[in-house]
């Protein structure tokens, strides 16, 4: 009975809900909500599977670790590190920028060589199955000459034990000159051009060095930023585990009981200025019946998954770093356009059908009402609904 009262609500709803406001029962909206929620958490599971965030050492959240403390580092002898506040990368991660509001400035006077090391860090792993990239932003203020000769050195637990990376191509375009350069170096046992020295493990790295040499003596200003590893992506679940679970499970939860309240109240306080009369139960019992047709959206946004590609979002995406989060989101939005159309259309048409099961709930509470009215009336709740939970991010 109830199972087939749920069916009705899809292709007789101008019968189904005559039935239900006359005998409202719990238990076929519980039944819809078990519906609801099984069919969402398929669908947001599936959607988070196809997304790979790119993970970090130091984490996201704390990009800036290296390189806004200088007591953090070592220089080579005559030289100066400083904090520089005018000159640094702006993003934002959960409300702040996770590189620092400043970034290291590096100073020698007279000198055609500077070193910069930062001797000591908890153990990074740099193994097949983890970081696979280091990358580093440095703008060279002085001299206006690219470096000879630039060697990243990263250490395994001691000195004797490192690889060591000629990076001189990385610096060799003088038109960079004062401004940031990205340099991102492969790293790992599949990577090439490292040399070795000692005994050192690519799952066990824990220092490094850079150092800059020049033609000639002179004053030498670097400042470095965004220095971190990366390259290995994982999806949600793989980050989090169960707490996929949890967060989707609360995510559908939430979001069906407070479109339920919403509809609901909506359509009550509008009956009831249009002089209706209604109670609140057979109201609440016939909408959370209409809402099956979430469970119908979900399902056909599930196999529209099977469209979305493997996405990737790296930490520049995530950081919504300036002028770079921008270029990025654009090629996400190419990948996934054919996705985005499906669940638009979709959501669009769930929309309308709300509407339309609204207006027939309505008429069965107030058969007094036109068929116009009722659609306005159902309209106008959903609008609002949708810009309620908008506003409570839901």
């Amino acid at each position: 009975m109830v199972a087939s009262e749920i069916l009705k609500v899809l292709y007789a709803p101008h019968k189904v809900f005559k039935e239900i406001v006359q005998n409202p029962k719990y238990l076929g909206v519980l039944l819809v909500f078990i519906l609801v929620i099984a069919a969402q958490s398929a669908y947001y599971y599936a959607q988070s599977e196809k997304i790979y965030y790119e993970q970090s050492s130091p984490s996201i959240d704390q990009l800036g670790t290296w390189t806004t403390n200088a007591t953090l580092w070592t220089a080579s002898a005559n030289a100066t590190i400083t904090n520089n506040y005018q000159d640094f990368l702006n993003s934002s991660y959960n409300g702040e920028n996770v590189y620092g509001n400043g970034s290291l400035q590096f100073s020698a006077s007279n000198s055609n060589d500077l070193s910069m090391t930062l001797p000591n860090f908890n153990s990074v792993n740099c193994g097949s199955s983890s970081f696979q990239n280091l990358s580093v932003r440095i703008t060279e203020l002085s001299p206006q000459t690219a470096p000879t000769k630039v060697t990243l050195t990263l250490y395994s637990l001691s000195n004797p034990n490192y690889f060591q990376y000629d990076l001189t191509s990385a610096f060799s375009n003088a038109s960079l000159i004062g401004f940031w350069n990205n340099v991102t170096v492969p790293i790992g046992q599949n990577s090439a051009n490292w040399q070795s020295n000692g005994n050192p493990q690519w799952t066990n790295i824990t220092g490094l060095k850079l150092e800059f040499s020049f033609a000639s003596n002179g004053n030498i200003t670097l400042l470095m930023e965004g220095l971190f590893f990366r390259g290995l992506y994982q999806t949600f679940s793989q980050i989090s585990g169960a707490g996929l679970t949890a967060t989707i499970l609360q995510q559908t939860i939430f979001s069906f009981v407070f479109e339920w309240l919403f509809l609901t109240g909506l359509l009550y306080l509008i009956i009831k200025g249009l002089k209706g009369q209604v109670t609140w139960k057979p109201l609440f019992i016939a909408i959370g019946f209409l809402l099956i047709v979430i469970a119908i959206q979900a399902i056909i946004s599930l196999a529209a998954t099977q469209t979305l590609p493997i996405v990737h979002s790296p930490i520049e995406f995530q950081t919504q770093l300036q002028g770079e989060a921008a270029a990025i989101n654009n090629s996400i939005n190419a990948q996934t356009q054919a996705y985005s159309l499906i669940t638009s259309i979709v959501q669009l048409l769930t929309y309308v059908w709300i509407v339309a099961l609204g207006a027939f709930v309505v008429r069965a509470l107030q058969p007094e009402f036109s068929l116009t009215k009722s659609a306005l009336a159902s309209a106008a709740a959903l609008v609002v609904t949708i810009i309620l939970m908008s506003l409570l991010g839901i």
